[in-house]
């Protein structure tokens, strides 16, 4: 698109006439230019009754509102729509916004024209709950394209307009919103869609809302360099005109085109990182449209005779076209001007596609016939409207039908995000690569502390699962129990998810160590027969402030102090200052050692645990945790206890003066010829789980050939390895766990 094209969209003046006239004048000229019969009378009427229906009403710009409406409609003529389009755009808001029904416009104007009225409110109205709502409105845009094409090029056209005049609202925060979702959603529609005149005048203009500082110095650069930019281009015409007649190409047109200024400044900020605007050589380019196919590769030959072509740029989308039905032929040489030069060859057709995309199939000709596209994206079009057509929500099926319509679809913000479905049908927007944990935490932070496990379309799945658009995922959870741990920051993927279970490790640290201590303590006191922390006898709780209190209590599970200290400085006489014998010495020291041992559970020092009889780890000794009923019990790597137990019991655990343990896991799998080995150790390495040895055998048994599969896995945290062994039953009796072994 021409710089002074987008120039003119990005710099609009409100037009301050109660009845513009001489716009409707113009888009029945445009109308009755390719098409046989005469609209004028018909254009006209429509024309009279939108204004008289919106007789009063005015925009945030000051303009009269039926200003809006006849813009919409001469924006659109660029597609060469048809009459009923034309009536559309202009009647498009007269339903939602004006005491006439769809009955009304139907009995004026046809049924054909109240019908894609009524899919323009229906996109408008549709809300939906979640984190965000652009997939609604892309699915509910491309719902109404089911019925009727035309619906989304006037949507577009509308939010063109919208964009344009989006200045004028009051409020910041809203025209951000605004830019926002057209950048995310109608930009993406148009690419996907080959609307390139649309997606480029889009782009400027949320810019424009988005970024001012750099679009003002974006444009301020190509208002200055355009004028030396149109000679280069003037030249670049001449040059390559003269080339093609002494080379013997007729019938050809050759057109220069300056960079789409918001392309210009994405190109520098993400792959340059720079406001050099000397590093974008493609500033400058140009398109050289033949007769057909023959002479597009005839001119490419002449290009790279006469001139240097840089080989890693040469793109040939006539022989491999786009998704959207592209065709061209890109090729970038060097020696026409100073830097290199870009050059697009393609017939008239590959053009007018190219420049319109899907709206093509829909523009007439003189003959007022529909101009023919490319197999391709006709193909693509056909399908697409029957896919849709075929989309319902609650069909048997519906998941696998929202995949495939995704699939077809590939609008790029699809690709960004995974849309998911709540049991009641709410959607919930978590980024692409996001864990069913990551989805707990997106419905409320509560759901996600409380993660007990989660179902996905009827199936239970680890906490470390990838939904897919379109999934259904049910978060059990457990009822007044808070389950988050540090480890999960290694099952989740949004910035958001983890900075939620940080706050409430951080928040919550404290309270369970001062819980911790207060237990500790309230059992001496006990045993002392004292009355309880915080009880109304408590003189303890009297003496200290409850902020000093809870120090304290800290300072014991530190080791700072002790609970003796702590006791006496309120009840001196309540302990008596006697020195044992060496063999009472030797039983308190194994006794304080059994209960208050230096040990960092799961990142956590704690008082609360005890020691395993039977292995009786000493210091210096590896050792894991071990929950059950009666609360956390230290064992060494190698105690008999651990050789049945299950690893989502196990935590990690180490002396306070050592650092992390990580644990090996020796484990082997009986594995069927028809399972993938590299599956298995996607699933390992997916749980950031490191494998150190692996041995496979290949073994028959009653003319029944099977692998075994020796594995030594590293694991910091030993819960990941139930997730893998859960993981793992997804395979079901194709692979086996015929032994595990931690140590």
């Amino acid at each position: 698109m021409d710089f002074k094209k987008i120039l003119h969209f990005s710099k609009y003046e409100p037009l301050m006439d109660e009845n513009p006239q001489f716009i409707v004048d113009r888009i029945i000229k445009k109308l009755n230019s390719y098409s046989q019969k005469d609209y004028s009378e018909i254009i006209q009427r429509t024309y009279d009754f939108t204004r008289h229906a919106h007789d009063g009403i005015y925009r945030h710009s000051g303009e009269a509102y039926i200003t809006h409406p006849i813009q919409v409609a001469d924006i659109l003529m660029d597609l060469k729509p048809d009459v009923a389009s034309v009536q559309t755009a202009i009647l498009h808001d007269v339903i939602e916004d004006t005491e006439y029904n769809y009955d009304d416009i139907s009995g004026l104007f046809g049924e054909e024209v109240a019908t894609l009225c009524q899919g323009l409110v229906k996109i408008k109205k549709v809300k939906y709950k979640g984190e965000d709502t652009q997939l609604e409105t892309i699915k509910k845009t491309f719902l109404a394209m089911a019925q009727d094409l035309r619906v989304i090029l006037i949507k577009i056209a509308d939010r063109i307009h919208n964009m344009q005049t989006l200045v004028y609202h009051p409020k910041i925060e809203k025209q951000e919103k605004i830019a926002l979702e057209t950048m995310k959603i109608y930009v993406p529609v148009c690419k996907r869609l080959g609307l390139y005149q649309y997606q480029t005048v889009l782009e400027n203009l949320c810019f424009k809302i988005l970024d001012p500082e750099s679009f003002e110095k974006v444009f301020q650069y190509f208002e200055k360099h355009v004028p030396s930019s149109k000679k280069d281009s003037e030249k670049g015409v001449a040059i390559l005109t003269k080339l093609l007649e002494k080379e013997g190409i007729t019938d050809f047109t050759v057109k220069g085109r300056l960079k789409s200024p918001y392309r210009v400044y994405e190109k520098m900020t993400k792959k340059y990182q720079s406001w050099d605007f000397n590093k974008v050589m493609d500033l400058l380019a140009f398109r050289v449209i033949t007769k057909n196919i023959s002479d597009c590769y005839s001119v490419l030959g002449i290009m790279h005779k006469h001139y240097t072509p840089l080989i890693n740029k040469i793109k040939d989308y006539i022989a491999i076209p786009k998704f959207n039905g592209y065709k061209s032929i890109h090729t970038t040489v060097m020696g026409m001007f100073r830097l290199p030069t870009e050059i697009q060859i393609r017939t008239k057709e590959m053009d007018n596609v190219a420049e319109f995309g899907v709206a093509a199939h829909f523009a007439y000709s003189d003959k007022n016939g529909p101009i023919a596209v490319n197999k391709k994206q006709s193909e693509w079009i056909k399908n697409l409207q029957n896919l849709v057509k075929e989309y319902t929500e609650r069909e048997e099926g519906a998941s696998e039908k929202r995949e495939e319509f995704k699939k077809k679809l590939n609008v790029d913000i699809l690709n960004k995000s995974t849309f998911l479905y709540t049991p009641k049908g709410d959607i919930i927007e978590i980024s692409r690569g996001g864990t069913v944990l990551d989805f707990a935490f997106a419905v409320h932070t509560d759901i996600g502390l409380r993660f007990k496990h989660a179902i996905v379309n009827g199936s239970i799945v680890p906490i470390n699962y990838i939904p897919k658009t379109g999934d259904i995922v049910d978060i059990k959870t457990f009822r007044n129990k808070y389950t988050a741990t540090k480890h999960w920051m290694e099952f989740v993927h949004s910035p958001s998810s983890k900075a939620k279970i940080t706050r409430y490790l951080r928040q919550n640290e404290r309270t369970y160590l001062i819980e911790t201590a207060k237990q500790t303590v309230n059992k001496q006191l006990e045993k002392l027969k004292l009355p309880s922390l915080y009880s109304k006898e408590d003189q303890l709780s009297q003496y200290y402030t409850h902020k000093d209190l809870e120090n304290k209590l800290l300072d014991i599970i530190d080791k700072k102090t002790s609970i003796t200290h702590l006791i006496k400085s309120v009840y001196p006489n309540s302990i008596k200052d006697t020195t044992p014998d060496k063999g009472e010495k030797k039983k308190q020291k194994n006794k304080s050692q059994y209960q208050y041992q230096d040990i960092i559970i799961d990142d956590h020092r704690m008082a609360n645990f005890s020691l395993c009889p039977e292995c009786n780890p000493q210091h210096s000794e590896k050792i894991i945790a071990k929950v059950d009923r009666h609360g956390i019990k230290i064992h060494k790597t190698g105690c008999i206890a651990m050789q049945t137990i299950h690893f989502d019991k196990l935590l990690e655990a180490h002396w306070g003066n050592e650092s992390e343990n990580s644990y090996l896991l020796n484990i082997s799998f009986q594995i069927d010829t028809n399972i993938n080995i590299i599956e298995i150790f996607s699933i390992i390495s997916g749980l950031n789980m490191e494998i150190e040895t692996f041995k496979v055998e290949k073994k028959e048994r009653e003319k029944t050939k099977f692998k075994i599969m020796h594995l030594t896995i590293l694991a910091t945290n030993p819960t990941k390895i139930q997730y893998m062994i859960n993981s793992l039953k997804k395979f079901g009796n194709s692979v086996k766990v015929l032994s595990k072994k931690l140590v």
